[in-house]
């Protein structure tokens, strides 16, 4: 081998060996900083711990196995916040940016399999009116991508029923992110481009006495889909009748899809807002029991124009569609029985302008039609100002043939009353307002008979079944006109919910015009 080979080759060595010492000593360097940094950098209050870092500096990239980060209170050193990370990988750090442009580019953060588990009651509510961000960012930070892969997350509260909020096989992809001391000290402590996310189970404890479930869910490109939902009371109809200590509803909802599109949300000068163009409900089936023998509820309940301009944030949902929806209300009166009910099915709707955020005089729509009591075609307009300080409303409805006795389901063991006969048409409106309403309606029917039963239930009570059927005459037509007019007042009992208004009002109108 000549001397001029010998020479390139050791040359060529030496560059392999330089640079490859070189980087080992800079990737040792590097690690070393970021442990540093780890160790140091980060607020006193949060505990965190690493199994390894692997740091690749021609690459520009970093990973950390098991990464686990303990957030606590700064005041009493209670640990609230515990996350642990199966492997966290950092791609494609820009050191041109970092050196010359002062801000921090990175191409890819992954996370694989975190779990978050976060203890509301252990939380001490800052009492500084400036919010503050968690850590000191010195550079801004920019992400083209942020990837969590099939995470966990868990919400406690301080209760024997602990579990708050629970998620599983959750995925998440944020891109177009950018953090920095100012987004820090936001209610979203970053701003981003898109997102998109993904969950097999959601699990939510609403309230003492329900809870929801999701069975999958999926948001991209702005639309949200939810699968196989359902909101249940956790208890029997008779055992919550134990536990509770005044009325309340027993709840069984199961909805096949929830699909939202044009999701927007996020703070407007510090106040929450949520915007969609189109929600959709699909079949939805809403069981709704209560027992009225467990004492009253006396607290006040608003109208749903009120309940919507008192919400704590923006709403605005242009157009809300349910599709193919089912109700069944029951109602308990008497103890010897578990009451009677009345059901609505094949229900439609289409409402527009659900808000808070329109004002007048912009009103929120309700078109309704359904099957009542099974063959019974009903329809419904009703509408409303949510800005309207008196709740001011109004609503209509056209009601087809309803053979009486489908009543009786409900009547004979809440009410002790038999019914006979056929309604052809009802139309009523309900001009009416937070306290008081006005109610127009007119009636067609035949052969109508009121029964009145007995205590038991049972047997009939003939003498005043047949006084009854003095003052209720057999047929609406008369001289000639085919339906019976009335008209009647009706004052709100604000103590009862909006569908107690409705019924009071069309009882007083119908009591008119039969008798």
């Amino acid at each position: 081998m000549n001397k001029h080979l010998r020479r390139i080759i050791y040359i060529v060595l030496g560059i392999g060996v330089i640079l490859i010492v070189g980087s080992v000593s800079i990737n040792i360097v590097l690690k070393n900083k970021l442990e540093s940094f780890i160790k140091e950098r980060l607020p006193e209050n949060m505990v965190r711990s690493y199994e390894d870092i692997s740091v690749d500096f021609f690459d520009g990239s970093l990973a950390i196995t098991n990464p686990s980060l303990i957030i606590k209170n700064t005041e009493n050193k209670i640990e609230h916040t515990f996350i642990n990370v199966a492997k966290l990988n950092i791609s494609h750090i820009s050191y041109w940016d970092y050196l010359f442009h002062d801000k921090i580019c990175i191409e890819t953060i992954s996370l694989n399999s975190p779990t978050i588990a976060y203890y509301k009651d252990r939380i001490i509510p800052k009492k500084d009116t400036v919010q503050k961000g968690l850590i000191e960012i010195y550079k801004a930070i920019l992400i083209k991508n942020i990837e969590l892969h099939n995470g966990k997350f868990v919400m406690y509260e301080k209760d024997k029923d602990s579990t708050m909020l629970f998620t599983d096989g959750l995925s998440v992809d944020l891109q177009g992110i950018r953090i920095d001391q100012k987004t820090v000290a936001q209610k979203i402590p970053l701003h981003y481009k898109s997102y998109s996310a993904k969950s097999d189970t959601v699990f939510v404890k609403t309230g003492p006495y329900e809870n929801l479930t999701v069975e999958s869910f999926s948001i991209t490109d702005r639309k949200a889909v939810f699968n196989t939902i359902e909101l249940k009371t956790k208890y029997s109809k008779r055992e919550l009748s134990k536990v509770i200590n005044k009325e309340r509803d027993h709840y069984n909802l199961s909805l096949k899809t929830l699909s939202i599109d044009s999701i927007d949300f996020g703070f407007d000068r510090h106040r929450f807002f949520a915007k969609s163009k189109m929600v959709q409900l699909a079949a939805p089936s809403l069981e709704i029991y209560r027992d009225k023998l467990v004492r009253d509820d006396l607290s006040i309940k608003p109208l749903y124009s009120k309940s919507l301009r008192q919400l704590p944030f923006s709403l605005t949902v242009d157009s809300l569609k349910i599709k193919e929806g089912r109700i069944k209300y029951e109602e308990r009166v008497k103890a010897e029985n578990m009451g009677g009910s009345i059901d609505f099915k094949n229900l439609d709707a289409n409402i527009s302008n659900v808000s808070n955020t329109y004002k007048s005089p912009k009103k929120t729509h309700l078109d309704i039609s359904a099957s009542f009591m099974e063959n019974t075609p009903i329809s419904v307009n009703w509408s409303f100002d949510v800005q309207s300080p008196e709740d001011q409303f109004l609503f209509k409805a056209k009601v087809g043939r309803l053979d009486a006795k489908e009543l009786n389901s409900f009547t004979r063991p809440n009410l002790k009353v038999e019914l006979e006969g056929s309604t052809h048409k009802t139309y009523f409106t309900i001009d009416g307002n937070n306290e008081k309403s006005n109610t127009d309606l007119k009636i067609n029917y035949s052969n109508f008979k009121v029964t009145l039963l007995q205590k038991d239930g049972r047997k009939k009570n003939k003498f005043l079944s047949a006084v009854a059927n003095i003052f209720i005459p057999k047929n609406s037509e008369k001289k000639g006109r085919r339906y019976k007019d009335g008209h009647a007042e009706a004052t709100r009992d604000k103590t009862k919910s909006i569908f107690n208004f409705l019924w009071i009002s069309v009882k007083a109108a119908l009591t008119n015009a039969m008798i």
